[in-house]
């Protein structure tokens, strides 16, 4: 409602498809159009000429915000107001609808609030950034597919970068070199850090046991060759902040902080930031996984390398900030592998601790609100799990277990699930994940390598 305005320009305020709130320097609701009592469903209730407190608390009780808002979203509201402060925020409603709401204090007092209805800009805004990740993804694994068994080496780096550039980015040092969209970036864009192995042959990527001086040198030229087939792509596609990085990472994430490392010998800040991040993830990922050449190590056994390395191979400030990326998610633990997980068979065990690891890295993010590290680790999981049920059960067909296909059905249910838990997440934007959700999966992974994957031990302990 919109009081003490001429009738002619009231009915044109009321027909803009923006939400308009008016409040005088006092905080009461002067009046708002019609499109702010739609865009928030507010429909029999008047709070013209009532304190601001007061829809606030209405759209509180009615469950308009998120539990994690609910304490101090009135409080902190009304203190910026108070500091006259501007706002500008994007919110998603409990009913999927986005919106761009702004507040702009008055010269002589009180604020007036627009709502816009941004649902439809922000899914393509979503799906532009899924498609350009997923097109980095699949760029990635035509080289990454040959050289490990996990599948997700990539992603996993991919998300060590970018909780590494958030610590970074926290510390201060980098001022005026990094910001909330270069973590987003440099951690999607790592994902071509290797992508110029899909020019090393076979005979020396596969190889299981020590390489030649040559065969190191050809497998050398996969930071080059990587950055050539990037710039390339780059010609095509044009302006691509994920291409722009991924050439510089693939070229230089393999330079040593002291000098000593290639392709072209840079040193200290000539190696450009992107790459020195990724070289630490890089590194600690490649241990910590199983490789045709070597089994994994114990994180306490990288975690010590790559503090030995600090100053030499990496610089102390990436290095420092990647220590507290692996502390913090040591502090928080939903399960823990146990000798009865076990199913007898080496790579199957590996895979379910994998998983097991990712639910507790999942947990840990959740714990520290960290919205663009969750949906990383729910791609991981996903993306994991379908690579352990597609290794499950082509073991369990070559052994002729007789309930593959119930197995399959259990198997592509979960998946679906953590799919559509990424949908709801990417819709709700920092709406938490839940304390319901996190124990469903330990229950369901404890229950699944208990008690489904238990009943083919007797065909695959002895397969591999």
């Amino acid at each position: 409602m919109l009081p003490c305005l001429p009738s002619q320009f009231s009915e044109l305020i009321d027909a803009l498809d923006q939400g308009l709130l008016w409040l005088d320097q006092d905080y009461y609701v002067q009046g708002y159009n019609a499109s702010y009592r739609r865009l928030l469903d507010i429909t029999n209730d008047d709070f013209t000429g009532r304190p601001y407190a007061e829809l606030l608390q209405y759209l509180l009780a009615r469950g308009e915000f998120f539990d994690e808002d609910r304490e101090t979203y009135l409080a902190q509201r009304l203190a910026s107001m108070a500091r006259r402060e501007s706002l500008c925020i994007e919110r998603v409603r409990p009913n999927g609808i986005a919106l761009l709401v702004k507040a702009i204090p008055l010269p002589a007092g009180g604020y007036v609030y627009s709502f816009l209805d941004v649902t439809r800009e922000r899914a393509a805004r979503e799906l532009q950034r899924r498609s350009a990740k997923a097109t980095v993804v699949a760029m990635a694994n035509f080289a990454e597919h040959r050289d490990t068994d996990t599948g997700v080496h990539v992603l996993r780096v991919a998300r060590l970068v970018g909780q590494t550039a958030r610590k970074l980015l926290q510390s201060g040092k980098f001022d005026g070199r990094m910001d909330e969209e270069y973590v987003e970036q440099i951690a999607t864009a790592s994902i071509l850090h290797d992508v110029g192995k899909i020019s090393t042959p076979d005979r020396i990527l596969l190889k299981t046991g020590m390489l030649s001086g040559e065969e190191r040198e050809i497998i050398k030229k996969h930071t080059i060759d990587g950055a050539y087939l990037l710039k390339q792509a780059k010609l095509t596609m044009g302006s691509s902040p994920y291409l722009e990085l991924g050439v510089e990472i693939a070229l230089t994430h393999h330079e040593w902080y002291d000098g000593g490392g290639y392709p072209h010998g840079l040193a200290g800040d000539a190696i450009p930031l992107a790459g020195r991040i990724c070289a630490v993830a890089d590194v600690f990922d490649a241990l910590t996984s199983r490789r045709p050449y070597k089994t994994p190590w114990e994180t306490g056994k990288a975690v010590a390398l790559i503090r030995e390395q600090r100053g030499t191979q990496f610089d102390p400030d990436v290095v420092d900030s990647f220590l507290e990326v692996v502390a913090e998610r040591e502090k928080v633990s939903v399960v823990r592998w146990r000798d009865e997980f076990s199913v007898g068979n080496l790579h199957i065990d590996e895979q379910h601790s994998i998983l097991i690891d990712t639910i507790n890295q999942l947990a840990s993010a959740e714990s520290l609100h960290n919205h663009h590290c969750v949906l990383m680790i729910i791609d991981e999981l996903a993306s994991y799990a379908t690579f352990h049920f597609d290794y499950e059960e082509r073991l369990m067909e070559s052994a002729g277990y007789p309930q593959l296909e119930e197995h399959k059905i259990i198997h592509s249910a979960f998946v679906r699930w953590v799919s559509e838990l990424r949908e709801e997440y990417v819709t709700y934007g920092k709406r938490p994940l839940g304390e319901s959700v996190l124990l469903y999966l330990r229950d369901w992974l404890s229950h699944h390598i208990l008690g489904e994957d238990q009943r083919y031990r007797p065909y695959t302990e002895l397969l591999d």
